[in-house]
């Protein structure tokens, strides 16, 4: 039995807190101003022959092992150990369960929790395939490849993110296709690779767009119908968005709307705000995906609130067209509701030409829903980029970059930043009330040259954030002679710290450079992150970062983590690091 007096131990512990929590600030401010610069990034290894890589972020994963695995989406999957021998490889082709190309960052999760973890891949034809990571091989998943064939039409999956819609324990695949000809666009499927029906439901929930009328269906929702067109570009996120505990998917169209629905496959309310302006369907009520977004604030306001003539065109009117805008879920402004926070090509005239890139933050469906679908406060006038670089002279290649944001507090202040990289050859960075804090030309003086998503991580061990991204511009043919391909790395000011030129630029017609978001996590196990670099045509690039650790990487990969789902989930240097978890391979 303690037979110190109560008061005297109660003192005693209270003394030994304050004492610890004075030495833990010691220490942190002891390794502040112990932190070397950052370092510049010093290559370890080219893996060469992978093939092409296209925007399919690498991944950083120990797949259920005692060590990590690196995992390179080309045409082929590829896993190599922390020592870079190649492990295994899932091939593509027509005799195989992934196609083609892989365009989008592939899911890595344990998708129902039994301790065997999956790599999920869309490709061309429709083909969506799981692999599990058995014995140090890739073996397709029992009851996949599922399809995302439609209508007749087998398109190209260009989105994918996962999440536990229903919130069961179970990870849900959700994948987007190019799909144009009247068929639909959004596909969700169970782990098992069936399509995802929660119970009790009289209709179809998925896919979506469907062609059935009534309740829960697309082809009479609210009278008007529901109609999509493609989705060309990591046009999926995943995210809380009402008061439910389900979750919500956002897509992105190529056409001038943006939809959120609910898991059971039904969009979302928008605000009785916005009403259909149409004498066929006089006022009734809009959902998300049924309206068209303008860049004015008050031609919304006149056409679909007042509906007053005239009626809106882009001969004289900007309007919103999202054909490769990865959506993002954020609370930016920590009401503790999350916002909609997405890029897009502003166009304007007939034919429709872009002007600039702007970001939009709409707020969700919470409450009785009067601010659903409606801008921010503050965001009423959406920030903008430059016009976009031209590309007279060219087709299809270099491709654009999808205006990826990277959603997360990277200066300290527990407010959310947005970083993305505009077509106008800018990064831009704004802060949670979409004012321009700073923006940065990586053209390197070139004619055309676009950047990968951002990543970020603590690269020199003192709690401040560095911004991490690669280039690439023309194809050798197009432009002989001239480097496109870099590693660039900033501060959180915006600030050049490092700006290397990749090796070897290639000769692949696509383009030369990096288009996949780098990732960034400790390969070798020795303390030192690694950032991985997937190029059009020179393989693969590992660099080291000596001085550095993987203690606080909030953005690691492209998408922001490893469901590729848009969330912000980093409260940045001075708080948790939950998506440290997803490297651990924890799916939530």
């Amino acid at each position: 039995m303690d037979s110190t007096p109560p008061g005297i131990n109660q003192g005693f512990r209270t003394r030994l807190i304050q004492i610890l929590v004075q030495l833990s600030v010691l220490i942190m401010i002891s390794a502040t101003f112990a932190a070397s610069p950052v370092q510049a990034p010093v290559k370890l290894r080219q893996i060469k022959y992978t093939g092409t890589s296209w925007f399919a972020s690498p991944i950083i994963h120990h797949l259920g092992t005692a060590s990590p695995k690196l995992i390179g989406c080309f045409y082929d999957v590829i896993v190599w150990d922390s020592a870079f021998n190649e492990l295994d490889r899932a091939p593509h082709g027509s005799s195989y369960p992934h196609k083609g190309r892989i365009y989008a960052p592939a899911v890595c999760a344990d998708l129902e929790g039994d301790g065997i973890y999956e790599v999920v891949v869309g490709s061309t034809q429709g083909s969506v395939a799981a692999y599990e990571w058995k014995s140090n091989q890739l073996v397709l998943k029992a009851g996949w490849p599922a399809s995302a064939c439609d209508a007749g039409q087998c398109p190209e999956v260009r989105g994918m993110a996962a999440g536990d819609l229903d919130q069961n324990g179970t990870i849900e695949v959700v994948v987007t296709t190019t799909q144009t000809n009247g068929g639909a666009q959004v596909f969700v499927f169970n782990p098992d690779g069936s399509s995802y029906q929660p119970p009790g439901l009289s209709f179809t929930a998925w896919p979506r767009y469907n062609t059935q009328t009534g309740y829960g269906n697309d082809a009479d929702a609210n009278g008007m119908g529901n109609h999509g067109y493609g989705c060309f570009g990591l046009n999926v996120g995943i995210g809380d968005l009402d008061d439910d505990p389900e979750m919500e998917i956002v897509v992105t169209f190529d056409n001038h709307q943006i939809n959120v629905f609910h898991h059971n496959g039904m969009s979302m309310l928008a605000s009785n705000y916005f009403t259909n302006p149409s004498s066929l369907y006089p006022s009734y009520p809009l959902n998300w995906g049924q309206f068209i977004r303008w860049f004015d604030p008050m031609v919304e306001h006149n056409h679909f609130h007042l509906h007053q003539p005239p009626w809106p065109s882009p001969e004289d009117k900007k309007w919103l067209q999202w054909t490769e805008s990865p959506p993002g879920v954020a609370d930016l402004n920590r009401d503790g509701k999350n916002e909609v926070v997405c890029v897009t090509n502003v166009e304007k005239f007939i034919p429709y030409a872009t002007q600039h890139h702007s970001v939009m933050a709409l707020e969700g469906g919470y409450g009785d829903g009067s601010r659903s679908a409606r801008r921010l406060s503050g965001w009423e006038n959406l920030p903008s980029s430059g016009a976009p670089q031209s590309r007279a002279g060219h087709t299809w290649y270099p491709p654009t970059n999808p205006p990826s944001p990277a959603i997360l507090d990277i200066d300290g202040d527990r407010r959310l930043e947005i970083i993305y990289a505009a077509h106008d050859g800018y990064l831009y960075c704004y802060d949670h009330q979409g004012n321009q804090q700073w923006r940065y030309d990586f053209t390197h003086a070139r004619d055309l040259m676009y950047a990968s998503g951002v990543t970020v991580a603590d690269l020199n061990r003192d709690r401040k954030l560095e911004l991490v991204f690669t280039t690439f511009g023309d194809p050798e043919s197009l432009a002989p002679g001239l480097d496109h391909g870099y590693l660039v790395i900033l501060d959180a000011h915006g600030n050049m710290l490092h700006d290397i030129k990749l090796p070897q630029q290639g000769t692949n017609g696509n383009g030369k450079g990096a288009p996949a978001a780098p990732t960034i996590g400790d390969l070798t196990q020795d303390g030192n992150l690694e950032i991985i670099v997937q190029t059009f045509g020179a393989g693969l690039f590992v660099y080291t970062v000596p001085g550095s650790s993987s203690r606080n990487i909030p953005w690691p990969t492209g998408r922001g983590n490893y469901l590729r789902d848009g969330r912000a989930f980093s409260l940045g240097r001075t708080g948790l690091n939950p998506v440290r978890m997803l490297l651990l391979g924890d799916p939530e």
